[in-house]
């Protein structure tokens, strides 16, 4: 059986992607070990998962998460105990998730000459863009996006999510795989009443921020209460950075009595929330990051049954288009429109309830992880 070590930078608690991956492997004859830093050592140091995959929690490092110089300058600290495990466990590949991560893979993996897969959740120098200011952040951002490439042309594959990063990584490296963020059919069999309880349920679900539309989600709730229509808004997630609660409550005042927050919510019981849920929002502002990515929501909310509002982006609109699952608006235009479709849905149930059940067809049909399965085993028995 072939030791794979999956390097992570979060502590896994669990991470979704990661583990319906580490979980596929271990089924197909892959000895999986997730090794990932546990910034706060607030878990388990050690755990075996119940798919056989083994969990070892690197907790001697303490660090906020996040992008800044004190986070960055304990990188390499993580980076240089990851070589004493990996010396220890002698794995047969490294699955760098993000990175992040990369640096401590390469350093193994190409002295060692094993293979190393890059697995780029996102296009990590456009994602950290707009947090790095001044000089020093254009530096910094430099170093990254150069570190990024470098990185994934020296790995042995990269592992992607869309076709617009497949676009991006494919100019460094020939062995490019796409492995969409879909869920799994376990979560859609299970249809969803939506818009049959006394109340409207407007769920959003991921990092709450401005750039992610925390405050439009304020405007569209605040709307449909001066129409009426009694409407709640349900956000479930960690603010990033923390100072952007106190931004939409602050915004959202007049309707705070009527937002709910659930904090970070594990992916097993995703179903049992978005199952409270009426509408799926994903109304992402027109920056870079976003207009090319596909969020790993958007699946969600389909596999949950829930009619869903986003942004209108060309990955986005594919799906939804093609699902034909729900409303797609421009996040930086009037917003009346919308309103407008959501008091039709209100108003008209059986548009809405049938929007949510093409959007769960979907998945169970087409937009499901078990799709990526056999490229992903592939891969690894390539590369062994």
């Amino acid at each position: 059986m072939q030791n794979v070590v999956m390097l992570l930078t979060n502590s896994f608690r669990p991470d979704p992607r990661v583990l319906k991956e580490a979980t596929s492997l271990q089924t197909n004859g892959f000895k999986i070990t997730i090794l990932c830093w546990d910034r706060l050592a607030s878990l388990k140091s050690e755990e075996i998962l119940h798919s056989g995959v083994k969990v070892i929690r690197i907790q001697n490092i303490h660090s906020s998460y996040g992008i800044g110089i004190r986070q960055l300058l304990r990188l390499p600290r993580f980076w240089l105990t990851v070589q004493r495990y990996l010396k220890t466990i002698k794995p047969g590949i490294i699955h760098c998730h993000d990175f992040d991560t990369l640096p401590a893979g390469l350093w193994y993996g190409l002295f060692h000459h094993i293979p190393i897969i890059y697995d780029a959740h996102e296009y990590y120098a456009q994602l950290v863009r707009p947090r790095l200011k001044g000089i020093i952040g254009w530096i910094v951002y430099s170093l990254i996006k150069i570190g990024e490439l470098l990185g994934a042309r020296f790995s042995s594959a990269v592992v992607t999510v869309d076709d617009s990063l497949a676009v991006i990584y494919r100019k460094q490296n020939r062995k490019v795989i796409i492995l969409g963020h879909y869920p799994e059919t376990r979560m859609a069999m299970q249809s969803n009443p939506v818009f049959t309880r006394p109340y409207l349920a407007l769920m959003y679900a991921g990092r709450l921020s401005v750039d992610r539309g925390i405050l439009l989600y304020a405007d569209i709730l605040r709307e449909l209460i001066n129409k009426g229509i009694p409407a709640r808004l349900v956000l479930a997630g960690v603010f990033t950075p923390e100072s952007e609660k106190t931004r939409i409550n602050d915004y959202a005042k007049d309707v705070i009595k009527s937002i709910d927050y659930l904090g970070w919510i594990s992916y097993d019981q995703i179903p049992l929330f978005y199952h409270e849920a009426d509408i799926g929002l994903a109304i992402l502002l027109p920056e870079p990051r976003y207009v090319a990515a596909t969020p790993v929501k958007l699946f969600e909310y389909m596999s949950s049954g829930l009619p869903v509002i986003a942004s209108n982006f060309p990955s986005i609109a594919e799906i939804i288009n093609e699902a034909n699952c729900g409303l797609l608006i421009d996040p930086v235009g009037d917003l009346t429109g919308t309103i407008n479709t959501i008091q039709s849905w209100w108003q008209n149930k059986d548009t809405p309830q049938t929007l949510g059940e093409n959007g769960r067809n979907a998945i169970l049909t087409k937009f499901n992880w078990e799709h990526n399965i056999p490229a992903l085993i592939d891969l690894y028995r390539e590369l062994s």
